[in-house]
C-alpha cells in the first residue's frame, strides 16, 4: 500500500511520521479548501515552519507546498492518548488531504480506515479535544494566511467576473483582480500574473486613473519579456495607444496602435487586427487627416466583411460615415449617399446582432449627417430613436445627448 513518510523539525530534533495515502483508504478523499486552513487560525495551534522533507514511497517531493498538522488526542492517560499527523497538499489553487495515520494507528485498530479520517474530521470540527497541538509547515505562517484567505477561488473566474462588474462595481472588480494576481502569485504562473495585472490596466483606465494606468503597463512588459508572445505585447501596445488618445496626444498614440497591429499580424489574430485599423483611423480622424483615416477604417471593414466579423463590419462603416459626415459639413454633398449606405447597412446588421449601443450610435450618427444637409425632419426622427433607445437600456448620458439634439431639430423646425 502507497505511503507518506514525512521528516519535520520539532525543537532541536527531527521526527519521521509515516502516513497512508488518503486515496488508497477510503473512496472519500476531500478536497480541503480555505475554511480548513482558516481554522488553524482560530485555534492554539503553535506553528513552526520545520517541514524537512516529503517523500511517497520512492518519489521525494519539495515540501514547500506541503502543510503537516500533527496533534494528540488525550485520553485519560498519556497511554490511551491517540496521536494523529495528517498531511495536506496545497497545488493549483486546491488544498488536497494526501496522507493520514500514523499507519501504526489504523494496524492497532484492525485496519479500520475510517477512524483515521473520523480523527481528522474531530481534530478540526472539535479542537477542544485535541491538547496538544502543533501545526508544522516548509511555508512562513505569513504565508499561509494569505492563502488561507484566498484558496479556494478560482483566478479565471475571478478575473471573469470582474471584467462583468468593471462599469457597475469598479472596486469590487479591483479586488477581484487582486486576489487572482495573488493566486496566480502562489502558483508561480506567470501567464496567469499578466491577465490579472492587465485587467487592473484596464480598469484603472476606464476610471480615468492614468498613472496606476501607466504603472501597471509598466508591469506587464517584465512579464510579457519572460513570455514572448506577441499577442500579450498587441495587449500592451494597444492599452498604451488608448492611454496616449485620452490624453489626446493623438501622433504618439498612431504609433503605440501601428506597433499593435504589427504584433496582430505576426500573431494572426483577426480581432486584433481589426481592431488596430479602427484605432489608427480614429486618430488620423481627430487630428482631421480624414483620407488617412478612411484608408485605415476602409482595412478594417474590408477584413471584418472577409471574415464575416459582423459587429466588426458595422462599426467600421459606422466609422467610414462618420469621416463621410465631414465632408458633407465641407459642402461635398456627393458623399450623401454613400454615407447613408454606410448607416443603413450597419443598423440593419446592429439590429440583427441586437446590439441597442450600436443602434444609438448608428441613429445619433445618420441624424448628425441629416442634419448637415438641413433634412431636419429625418435628424429629429434618429435622433429621438436613439434618445428612446438609451432610455431603455439606462444609458443617460446617450438619453441626455440625443434628447437635446432633438430640440435642437424642433427650434430649427420651428424656425422654418
Amino acid at each position: 500500500m502507497v505511503s507518506w513518510k514525512v521528516i519535520f523539525a520539532l525543537g532541536v530534533q527531527d521526527e519521521e511520521i509515516e502516513l497512508f495515502d488518503a486515496a488508497t483508504l477510503v473512496d472519500w478523499d476531500p478536497e480541503f479548501k480555505g475554511e480548513l486552513i482558516a481554522s488553524f487560525f482560530k485555534t492554539d495551534y503553535t506553528w513552526i515552519p520545520g517541514l524537512k522533507s516529503v517523500t511517497r514511497d520512492d518519489v521525494v517531493f519539495p515540501p514547500k507546498n506541503f502543510f503537516v498538522v500533527v496533534g494528540r488526542k488525550w485520553g485519560e492517560s498519556r497511554a490511551q492518548s491517540i496521536p494523529l499527523g495528517v498531511l495536506f497538499e496545497f497545488t493549483e489553487g486546491d488544498l488536497r488531504l494526501r496522507g493520514v495515520g500514523p499507519k501504526s494507528l489504523s494496524e492497532k485498530a484492525g485496519g479500520d480506515s475510517n477512524l483515521l479520517l473520523n480523527l481528522v474530521s474531530d481534530l478540526f470540527d472539535k479542537p477542544d479535544l485535541w491538547k496538544s497541538k502543533i501545526s508544522i509547515s516548509a511555508k512562513p505562517k505569513s504565508e499561509w494566511k494569505v492563502i488561507s484567505d484566498i484558496i479556494g477561488e478560482e483566478p479565471w473566474l475571478l478575473i471573469e467576473q470582474g471584467r462583468r462588474i468593471m462599469k457597475t462595481d469598479p472596486r469590487k472588480a479591483m479586488e477581484n483582480f487582486t486576489k487572482a494576481y495573488k493566486i496566480f502569485d502562489i502558483l508561480t504562473d506567470i501567464n496567469g500574473k499578466f491577465h490579472a495585472v492587465f485587467a487592473q490596466a484596464e480598469l484603472s483606465l476606464d476610471s480615468m486613473n492614468f498613472d496606476l494606468t501607466k504603472n501597471r503597463l509598466e508591469a506587464l512588459w517584465e512579464f510579457t519579456s519572460q513570455l514572448g508572445d506577441p499577442m500579450l505585447e498587441e495587449n500592451i501596445l494597444s492599452t498604451e495607444g488608448i492611454l496616449l488618445y485620452e490624453n489626446r496626444l493623438y501622433k504618439q498614440a498612431i504609433a503605440k496602435f501601428e506597433q499593435a497591429l504589427e504584433r496582430a499580424k505576426r500573431a494572426n489574430i483577426h480581432k486584433a487586427v481589426v481592431n488596430a485599423y479602427c484605432n489608427i483611423g480614429e486618430c488620423y480622424y481627430r487630428i482631421q487627416k480624414y483620407e488617412e483615416a478612411m484608408k485605415n477604417f476602409d482595412k478594417s471593414r474590408s477584413l471584418a466583411e472577409s471574415r464575416q466579423d459582423r459587429y466588426s463590419l458595422a462599426m467600421s462603416q459606422v466609422n467610414l460615415a462618420k469621416v463621410l459626415g465631414q465632408y458633407i459639413r465641407q459642402g461635398d454633398s456627393s458623399s450623401a449617399a454613400q454615407a447613408a449606405y454606410y448607416l443603413e447597412e450597419a443598423i440593419q446588421l446592429f439590429e440583427a446582432l441586437e446590439d441597442k449601443i450600436g443602434l444609438i450610435i448608428a441613429h445619433g450618427l445618420f441624424g448628425e449627417i441629416e442634419g448637415f444637409q438641413g433634412g431636419f425632419e429625418k435628424a429629429l426622427m434618429h435622433y429621438e430613436f436613439a434618445a428612446d433607445k438609451a432610455q431603455t437600456i439606462n444609458e443617460h448620458q446617450f438619453q441626455e445627448y440625443y434628447r437635446q439634439k432633438a430640440q435642437e431639430m424642433k427650434d430649427q423646425l420651428y424656425e422654418l
